[in-house]
């Protein structure tokens, strides 16, 4: 007895909206650092061999040469030379009077790393190239920041420290730099929750805490996230002479479901009405991929049509949550 049946395009429906939501992260807070893997590295221009390349972080651990390193290859390897980056390509010809004396103009040469850029503006980034130079990061993780990480929403409270002793506030601008005040001490980079600091003694952050062995109290870290979410909602039309039948073995006079086959005389009379209490959602391999529970069953009436929508949100990282 077939329990399938097939939807067409108009039962399926796919809305997209935009969520946000903030966070705050201390130990004071609701949430502590430690509780949702965000984590503070100190990186140093060291070799991988010197005694200097300790480890760093608090929720899981990278070398200080590996972090100064991944940090200048994703988001400073143009700005090495200048600090507002290499050069684009401008190189255009002027005609000569033949093709023999036309003449080469501007720069042929373009930048070699994409870098991520935060805005369309022209952005200035420093990077500490003296040996056993420090950096910090600040890593969020992925299923606090979604997608990506608000512009100007983010925010690190920095207090308990000999570096700063009436602490430190930092913020961004909306544009891809962290700043202090009036002063630009590194970059946030939105898409991958992540923010380096280079330079006015912020970049020594990292190494504090390794060297004091724990976040104070006081230090606190907010931002707000944005999540695109897909809700799906599926209708299912129940005809009036579709699904008359139920595959329950209670309905059989025998307990040995195998078997017997026999069903009870209720069961065959023509007012006879099964009653649903759950829909699950297949693929084309009849995989189950969702389950749509009903608060109540709900009996399939033999004169009217019945249509039980199915709602369930999913979003980039495949968890599914069904709200029916």
């Amino acid at each position: 007895m077939s329990a399938w049946k097939q939807f067409t395009t108009k039962d399926v429906t796919i809305t997209s909206f935009i969520a946000d939501k903030g966070f705050s992260l201390g130990l004071n807070e609701d949430i502590s650092f430690q509780d949702v893997g965000a984590n503070i590295f100190s990186g140093r221009n060291v070799s991988y061999s010197s005694p200097l390349n300790t480890q760093s972080g608090f929720v899981y651990s990278s070398s200080l040469n590996s972090t100064y390193n991944s940090a200048k290859q994703l988001y400073y390897s143009n700005y090495i030379s200048s600090s507002i980056g290499d050069e684009a390509n401008t190189g255009s010809i002027v005609p000569g009077v033949t093709s023999v004396d036309d003449v080469l103009q501007g720069n042929i040469e373009a930048p070699l790393y994409d870098n991520y850029l935060q805005s369309s503006l022209l952005q200035q980034r420093y990077w500490p190239t003296a040996s056993e130079s420090y950096i910090t990061t600040l890593s969020i993780p992925a299923k606090l920041y979604g997608e990506k990480i608000i512009p100007t929403t983010f925010e690190f409270l920095y207090t308990g420290s000999i570096l700063f002793t009436d602490g430190v506030t930092l913020t961004d601008d909306g544009d891809g730099n962290v700043i202090s005040g009036s002063d630009v001490v590194g970059q946030i980079f939105y898409s991958h929750g992540i923010a380096v600091l280079t330079t006015h003694s912020c970049e020594l952050i990292g190494n504090e805490l390794d060297v004091d062995g724990s976040i104070p109290r006081t230090t606190k870290m907010s931002f707000s996230s944005s999540l695109t979410i897909y809700e799906q909602q599926y209708k299912c039309t129940i005809a009036e002479n579709e699904f008359g039948l139920s595959q329950n073995p209670t309905l059989l006079t025998s307990s040995d479901a195998v078997d017997n086959t026999q069903y009870y005389d209720y069961v065959t009379s023509s007012y006879f009405e099964p009653y649903v209490t759950c829909v699950g959602l297949y693929n084309e391999n009849k995989e189950l991929m969702a389950v749509g529970k009903l608060s109540f069953p709900l009996p399939v009436s033999q004169f009217t049509d019945t249509t039980i929508m199915v709602n369930f949100d999913v979003w980039w990282n495949g968890f599914m949550e069904m709200k029916q």
